[in-house]
């Protein structure tokens, strides 16, 4: 009996299906061409379409992508575009199937319209790119307009770390945007040799290869430190604390000035020698302010003349170790939060000298070219931040030369967009400084200073 109510239920459930396709009525809504047009864009087209009789939908277009995958688009009626993409290289003359569907999902017929679609950004993005040589690497420069989706993947021929063999290694892979960009690429020492090959992959949504070049005999530009003893910072708003050092009052010991960025101590060994119980340590170094970060309403900044022009690559800042002893109340409550988190260094292009004498505002904006910048959220974590060092994730403070010298000196790198042309005067604008993250309004920067303790330029090496 149980056999027989299953078999039952089987014929029933057979005839109820067979009873409802047959109910299901087909959608007769009229298609024609000329409801249909298509723009070809990049990596495919746009179908725009028209719809008349309110029965309609959805429209559905079913095709085959450039790897001979179907494809299935539907577009709903509240708009009058559908985008027909998947595709990389030019391409004429492609089948498309076109239906419309009512809201119960009945489908019309089928007609087979053609499009064209142009290169996509994944093919076209090898027509404008450029591989040059970079500071001890390679940069690599591209510009895209239109629909850009996918990505780049950036290699290089080197030796594998793991099997020392010579291996094709990945740098960096990265989504596509319209625009224009330099990626910029200084390799580790270890990976340094007298010239590149250098290999670039696009890839689509799937990770599948759109296009593949290589380039070859890419040599990379030597750099080295410039002596900075007889590098000048000038002032041109007079915001920099020149104090000499005054070791008769505990909590404002001086030794503060602008000579102390080229003195060759980039940790505080100088300051180490007068730590003092009870008293603040003269720390020799740069503080400047109040109202020394530059804004939209405060267009202050300094300039750093290195003497002779050079091709520069890349300009560090460097922070002084704490120590456990006194603060020192020229830095209000604090020293780490005068420590700058965004920072501006552009290059003086004129053809004569840079005056500090001058009226300020009337130098016209195209005498200075963007070279580098460094920004970081002012509220990163402890751990994040440049003045703490690689893996810390708190401050280390010393209390004699010998816990100093055993650390490593921290600083902020700013690499500068290569420029074959030499330059002498670099202005740096301090924007922003770094907030305290446990208690900011207490150890804060109300008064808009900035310090630094060292900086160091690096420059083409002369041969």
């Amino acid at each position: 009996m149980k056999n027989r109510l299953f078999f039952l239920g089987i014929v029933t459930g057979l005839c109820l299906g067979s009873c409802s396709n047959d109910d299901r009525a087909s959608f007769d809504a009229v298609i024609t061409t000329d409801m249909f047009s298509f723009k070809s864009v990049e990596g495919g087209a746009v179908l725009q379409y028209k719809l008349s009789d309110p029965r309609i939908n959805k429209v559905k277009a079913e095709y085959q992508d450039e790897f001979g995958e179907p494809i299935y688009k539907v577009g709903d009626y509240s708009v009058d575009t559908l985008l027909l993409d998947g595709f990389n290289s030019e391409h004429s003359s492609v089948p498309v199937k076109v239906s419309f569907l009512d809201r119960n999902g009945n489908e019309t017929e089928t007609t087979i319209l053609n499009f064209n679609t142009l290169a996509s950004n994944l093919y076209a993005f090898f027509d404008k790119v450029q591989v040059s040589p970079y500071w001890q690497g390679f940069q690599v420069t591209y510009e895209l307009s239109g629909l850009t989706n996918g990505s780049a993947t950036i290699y290089f021929v080197g030796e594998n770390p793991n099997t020392h063999s010579r291996d094709t290694l990945t740098v960096e892979n990265f989504q596509l945007g319209a625009g224009k960009y330099t990626k910029a690429y200084t390799l580790d020492a270890s990976q340094q040799q007298s010239s590149y090959t250098v290999v670039i992959t696009t890839e689509d949504s799937k990770q599948r290869i759109a296009r593949k070049e290589v380039w070859t005999d890419i040599v990379g530009i030597e750099r080295e430190m410039l002596p900075n003893q007889d590098f000048e910072l000038l002032d041109p708003f007079g915001k920099s604390k020149e104090i000499a050092m005054n070791l008769n009052d505990s909590w404002h010991p001086g030794a503060l000035g602008k000579q102390y960025l080229f003195d060759g101590d980039t940790k505080g060994i100088r300051a180490a020698s007068h730590y003092r119980l009870g008293c603040a340590t003269p720390p020799f170094t740069f503080l400047a302010g109040p109202g020394a970060l530059h804004s939209a309403m405060n267009d202050v900044y300094f300039v750093l003349d290195v003497k002779q022009p050079a091709m520069i690559g890349e300009m560090r800042f460097y922070a002084k170790y704490g120590d456990t002893y006194a603060t020192n109340q020229d830095f209000d409550n604090d020293y780490y939060s005068k420590l700058p988190c965004s920072i501006n260094v552009y290059a003086w292009t004129a053809s004569t000298s840079y005056d500090p004498d001058m009226n300020q505002s009337e130098i016209p904006a195209s005498n200075w070219k963007l070279m580098g910048s460094y920004n970081q959220d002012p509220n990163v974590t402890l751990a994040d931040r440049w003045y703490c060092g690689e893996g810390k994730k708190e401050l280390d403070k010393v209390k004699t030369l010998a816990e100093l010298n055993a650390l490593p000196a921290l600083y902020a790198s700013i690499p500068f967009e290569f420029d074959e042309q030499k330059y002498r005067y670099y202005k740096i604008e301090f924007e922003t400084t770094y907030i305290d993250p446990y208690s900011p309004t207490y150890y804060h920067n109300n008064n808009n200073q900035v310090t630094c303790h060292e900086i160091e330029v690096y420059a083409k090496k002369e041969q």
